[in-house]
């Protein structure tokens, strides 16, 4: 308990230090700006933005913010560099048959973000500040889907934070020219692996964590560190990312011990817009790299007897690594609305056998947004993945769970009602675990399930738009009883 309380103390203090910190640079952009001439004055001005100002006006039926402009109040805020949103997002999920468990599960996450920028605030420009805190709640069906990816993607990314308000993302970008900007503070690595069909948190395209991003950089870049990064813009088309995050940073804790005791991963990333026969595409290759002990798995059986006995270590190795690759493409793209189109999606990632249980990862599908006429906001996605597992995992292990590879297809359908509000999505999963095996309350037996099916809902409000969504759910499992 003492622990956890100096944790979050040390998460707000985080808050409270970045807060002094923007508001110290403050002060000195203010003074900065005092010499400035009229020309570069205006010429700053017309410089672009992280945070463009949205049209928060229209009434009820015709708005794209469901709580619209607050009397104008939200339009001036946005107008002096001052944007806030707020999200809440209620899924259920029950496994109907097969599984590990039939059984139903409630959670969502409620996400409050603000947005600052420097300029717009009458300060120095290229300054933006990121903050938002998370109030996760409920439990899931992930453990009970039968599957090894998380079947819920939104409520995986902020354990072990679970019924209690969190801050995983405080965050501080400064562009110091046109071309390099410097990122500081406690990172959002889900933005990585960006892909353009199949990407997020699992509120708004897919749930299944397979096609969020590639796992196999799970155990190298969590989802909240404390970090570093360096953007590189040399071209219009092209952008080039290094970071150096805390390998063990979690979204309920501020960082600071681990950044300081433990190791550190580093990542490099390169996104390139490709524009065949005028459709917009973008080719995505990214390493990451940590120096952490990870525990082997393969292991000589004595060493394995020695720490069951005696409690010594297992052999461990500061080598690991992961290589990832994804691209998307437009097959179709509006000429007057560029995002309302079709297109298709493909990624592929490896990583070190010997320290991760994910050895290999593909996954392909097809995505789009306003496919039908006059459903502009409608989105449509369908995906296959292939997780193989390491061959290095102990023989003993994978004989008695007869590990070996996971597939699973996902298919979705989001429908709009009215302008900002989207409900009955239409969600079918399945996945193919083969070679797995389960022990069950019967002595003497193990059984693998041979099929899972699993349903759910799910509603999404935020000031930005509302969605409720039907979600439909179906987990299907390999295998035969012995």
């Amino acid at each position: 308990m003492i622990d956890d309380a100096i944790d979050a103390l040390d998460l707000w203090s985080a808050t409270a230090m970045l807060v002094v910190v923007f508001l110290a640079l403050t002060r000195a952009g203010a003074a900065q700006e005092e010499k400035q001439t009229p020309e570069k004055t205006a010429a700053a001005s017309s410089s672009a933005t992280l945070y463009p100002m949205p049209n928060y006006g229209g009434d009820f039926w015709s708005r794209s913010y469901l709580t619209g402009d607050w009397g104008g109040l939200r339009s001036k805020l946005a107008d002096h560099g001052v944007q806030f949103d707020f999200n809440v997002t209620q899924i259920y999920q029950g496994v109907a048959s097969g599984g590990t468990n039939r059984t139903g599960r409630y959670s969502g996450s409620t996400d409050m973000v603000l947005k600052l920028d420097s300029q717009k605030l009458g300060l120095w420009p290229g300054g933006f500040l990121f903050v938002e805190a998370q109030v996760p709640v409920g439990n899931t069906v992930n453990p009970y889907s039968g599957g090894i990816l998380p079947v819920n993607t939104l409520v995986a990314m902020t354990a072990p934070a679970i019924n209690e308000i969190i801050l995983p993302h405080l965050y501080f970008t400064q562009f110091l020219s046109d071309w390099f900007a410097v990122v500081l503070g406690k990172l959002d690595t889900t933005g990585g692996d960006a892909n353009e069909f199949a990407h997020g948190r699992g509120d708004d395209k897919f749930m299944n964590l397979a096609f969020s991003f590639n796992p196999v950089v799970l155990t190298l870049a969590p989802y909240a560190p404390l970090g570093m990064s360096l953007l590189f813009f040399p071209h219009k088309d092209v952008v080039y990312a290094f970071g150096v995050v805390d390998t063990q940073g979690l979204p309920n804790t501020a960082g600071f011990k681990t950044l300081v005791e433990d190791p550190t991963t580093l990542t490099n990333e390169l996104r390139v817009t490709v524009r065949p026969f005028g459709l917009t595409g973008y080719q995505l290759l990214g390493v990451a790299w940590a120096n952490k002990p990870f525990t082997l798995l393969p292991q000589d059986r004595r060493t394995v007897i020695r720490n069951i006995l005696f409690g010594t270590p297992l052999e461990t190795t500061s080598n690991n690594w992961a290589f990832y690759y994804n691209f998307d493409q437009y097959l179709y793209q509006d000429e007057q609305n560029p995002t309302r189109g079709f297109g298709i999606f493909f990624r592929a990632g490896v990583s070190n056998p010997r320290t991760s249980a994910f050895q290999q990862f593909y996954s392909f599908g097809f995505g789009g947004k306003g496919i039908i006429p006059t459903r502009d906001k409608d989105q449509l996605g369908i995906g296959y993945y292939y997780l193989k597992l390491s061959g290095d995992i102990p023989e003993g292990l994978r004989r008695r769970l007869s590990l070996d590879r996971e597939q699973g297809t996902e298919l979705f359908y989001n429908v709009e009602v009215f302008p900002g509000f989207m409900s009955h999505r239409i969600f079918r999963s399945s996945v193919h675990r083969e070679k797995f095996w389960a022990r069950c309350s019967m002595p003497g037996k193990i059984f693998k399930p041979a099929s899972s099916q699993a349903f759910g809902s799910r509603s999404i409000f935020n000031s930005e738009s509302a969605a409720g969504n039907m979600v439909i759910f179906v987990s299907v499992h390999e295998g035969r009883t012995r």
